[in-house]
């Protein structure tokens, strides 16, 4: 019996309500493709040429020549072509602006060659690699380089001047009464900045130096003429700014004591202004410290000779000193007994202390000696010896600590009462007093900011002066892990690695107390191997990660995080391969040409987002060493999120290295388009493709070392929806408040231009 139409059309109704209810309530299922994911048996015929090629290649041979009629003619041959193909409705040669540049490059002078290059970028049919090209050539003139500087240079001397008047105003909104106090205090601050300005800036200095580029490069320039004046007035004002940095050079180094950069600065300043007075007054007191110190050093060299023989108690502790195992102290104190006030008295309480030290009396070595560095140095051969032992730190890292640990506590109560002040005024160029003067009242409206500081100092975080301190605890650890400060820098070394979530380090430290709990130490134990899986799982290298895990499994084999990292070990050596030059599924989306015949030859399907017939997984496409890739699809629940599936293909020899070549292609011609997109430096992966390019894939370098993990990521991987891009407005609106001195308020401010690249160079 056969239903009605009515039954057929709700049975129909209801088989698509129930496919649309599946459609948004399930995922479509994945599967692998069926068939190769890569087409290797794609071929390109030989191409013939045609007349636009023939017209290309007798235009580059013109211009190699420097024919410039010739260029010109065949430059209107291929424009007629293009015209042709155009009025037919084909698609033109492409040939045409690349023809113009190279006709361009004919030119007899460099401003024709600037003229053409700004006119052939105002056309709308280029290439955008080859408009960035001609972008980056205008740009790179020197004379452009230079009029660019210029105008940072007057961007940054406005504002300056600008900032000076509207910050303070602009932040006395809310206590307008101190507007005039915070409008002295900014033009104060422009003045010494002013005062302490170079005479020839960073900018100007770059802008000189493009202006020599461009006379030394084209002399016979009508612009050469003009820029001569320029050249010298600029390197009067160098000379100055040399100069000047010599000065202060030279006197920053007298008073650091460092006599010999002393000299060499101010010998640098003699150079540009050889009668200099105040030069050579540096240059002659740095001389005679030199010699001083010279003399010193020669009089440390040289031994006195003994006024009367050695006594036979001075004899044995000499000996005593000199041979190992000797008993020192009982040789010490024998020369003290027979001679408590001779020539040699010191160097036995000397002697004493060390034996102190050796048996392991550590406080009574180090009273010993305070007792001989407290002895005047006029009288007392060991004083200034006690002293160096006493205050090195290698040698005393007790007291190294105690010292750092005084100056966090010092550092960090000095930050509670005067804020920013505690490392003392700004430097401003100025006489230390002076800048002390100049900031008094900034210290006084600091100063009522105390409470707050006081509430934020337990999220203060951890001072360098910390540091140093752990430093020295370690390093007392090392050399005396039962010494008489043990326990005290142990625990105080535990609680600082806790406060920075070092497990490791907490951990081999609980291991050094004999009576530590063993549940909180298998606490920490897990902890520590829970840390170090993390390190391994970080690195890069594959040889090198597998290494970590194997010491995290060794180490900690009765942890959760040990087994784990030794099945992580296992799976890494089960899944290595030589190579893991990754390329991913976004940057093969946003590089189609490259996913295409002319490159990888991808299967189109598995880029359309439906995991029916095969989709490619985020990971994307893996080169693992020869010519194998292994390509990573979505699972069968069709959810990205999952592990994919993978599966590996062997590409033809000529297939492989036109992929490998079109991939550094299209990376190149994206770092060129967009400096976000830059290309990264890995040598690996540069001799990977080397060697593809010239058919030796299949000779599989296995070493570590050898292996790439590079990644090519498309634009959207690495940045999201939306990049951050610096503002195109030389302002910007700042909203500023600060509880340091109480201030609040909104004004505009003039930005800085960005440094060049090359500005290092200059400075």
């Amino acid at each position: 019996m056969t239903a009605s139409r009515p039954d057929r059309a709700l049975a129909a109704l209801l088989v698509a309500a129930l496919a649309g209810a599946s459609a948004l309530g399930c995922r479509s299922p994945g599967a692998k493709p069926i068939g190769p994911a890569i087409d290797s048996s794609v071929r390109f015929a030989a191409r013939v040429p045609d007349v636009a090629d023939q017209a290309a290649a007798q235009l580059a041979e013109a211009a190699l020549v420097s024919d410039v009629e010739r260029t010109q003619r065949l430059l209107e041959r291929l424009r007629a072509i293009d015209s042709v193909l155009v009025a037919s409705d084909e698609r033109p040669t492409g040939l045409v602006p690349v023809a113009t540049d190279l006709a361009n490059a004919t030119q007899s002078s460099s401003l024709a060659y600037r003229n053409a290059t700004r006119a052939l970028l105002e056309s709308g049919d280029l290439d955008p690699a080859l408009r960035e090209r001609l972008s980056q050539a205008r740009d790179n003139d020197p004379l452009e380089l230079a009029s660019a500087r210029i105008r940072d240079a007057w961007q940054i001397s406005f504002g300056r001047a600008f900032n000076a008047l509207a910050e303070p105003i602009g932040k006395s909104i809310v206590a307008t009464s101190l507007a005039p106090y915070r409008l002295a205090r900014s033009l104060l601050n422009y003045a010494i900045q002013l005062y302490n300005q170079e005479p020839l800036p960073l900018q100007r200095r770059q802008a000189l130096a493009h202006w020599k580029e461009f006379v030394a490069r084209y002399p016979d320039a009508p612009e050469a003429d003009a820029l001569q004046p320029l050249v010298e007035e600029g390197d009067i004002a160098l000379a100055e700014t040399l100069y000047a940095r010599a000065l202060r050079a030279s006197e920053r180094a007298l008073e650091e004591s460092q006599s010999r950069a002393a000299l060499v600065y101010a010998g640098r300043a003699l150079a540009i202004k050889p009668e200099d007075r105040y030069a050579l007054a540096l240059h002659d007191a740095a001389e005679r410290r030199l010699e001083r110190e010279r003399a010193l050093r020669g009089r440390s060299l040289t031994a006195a000779p003994a006024e009367q023989p050695l006594s036979p108690a001075a004899q044995r502790l000499a000996l005593a000193l000199l041979e190992p195992g000797a008993d020192i102290a009982a040789a010490a104190n024998a020369l003290l007994e027979s001679d408590a006030e001779g020539p040699f008295a010191d160097e036995a309480r000397f002697a004493s202390a060390i034996a102190l030290g050796d048996a392991g009396e550590e406080r009574e070595m180090w009273r010993a000696l305070d007792e001989i560095a407290a002895r005047p140095t006029e009288r007392s051969n060991m004083a200034r010896h006690a002293r160096a032992q006493i205050d090195d730190p290698a040698l005393n890292p007790y007291r190294a600590f105690r010292s750092a640990r005084n100056a966090d506590r010092a550092l960090r109560a000095k930050w509670v009462a005067v804020g920013p002040w505690s490392r003392g005024a700004p430097k401003r160029g100025l006489p230390a007093p002076i800048e002390w003067v100049i900031g008094l009242p900034g210290i006084a409206q600091t100063t009522l900011a105390f409470p707050l500081r006081l509430i934020q100092l337990p999220w203060l975080g951890t001072l360098p002066t910390a540091r140093l301190a752990a430093v020295h605890a370690r390093h007392y650890l090392a050399a005396s892990p039962d010494g008489d400060h043990s326990a005290e820098l142990r625990d105080w070394l535990s609680d600082f690695e806790r406060k920075r979530d070092n497990w490791i380090a907490v951990y081999n430290l609980a291991l050094q107390e004999p009576d530590f709990d063993p549940e909180r130490l298998g606490a920490l134990r897990e902890k520590a191997a829970g840390q170090a899986a993390e390190f391994a799982s970080r690195e890069a290298r594959g040889a090198r990660r597998v290494a970590m895990y194997r010491q995290v499994a060794r180490e900690y084999p009765d942890t959760e995080a040990g087994t784990r990292a030794g099945m992580a070990a296992r799976e890494a050596v089960w899944n290595a391969t030589p190579q893991r030059i990754r390329i991913s599924r976004g940057f093969l989306v946003e590089n189609p040409e490259f996913a295409g015949p002319l490159g990888l030859a991808l299967d189109p399907g598995l880029l359309d987002e439906n995991p029916v017939n095969g989709e490619l997984h985020d990971q994307g496409v893996v080169l693992i060493g020869g010519r194998s890739v292994e390509l990573s699809f979505i699972g069968p629940d069709g959810d990205g999120d999952d592990p994919p599936l993978t599966a590996q293909q062997r590409l033809s020899e000529g297939r492989y290295a036109r992929m490998v070549s079109m991939l550094e292609e299209t990376s190149f011609r994206n770092a060129l388009l967009d400096p976000d997109d830059a290309l990264e430096f890995d040598p690996n992966r540069d001799v990977v493709f080397e060697r593809a390019r010239v058919g030796l894939s299949d000779e599989i370098d296995a070493r570590p070392l050898a292996e790439s993990s590079y990644s090519y990521r498309g634009m959207r991987e690495r940045y999201g929806m939306v990049r951050g891009r610096e503002s195109i407005l030389p302002f910007s609106l700042v909203l500023q408040g600060s509880l340091t001195d109480l201030s609040l308020g909104a004004f505009p401010r003039i930005n800085a231009p960005p440094e060049t690249p090359d500005a290092f160079l200059y400075r």
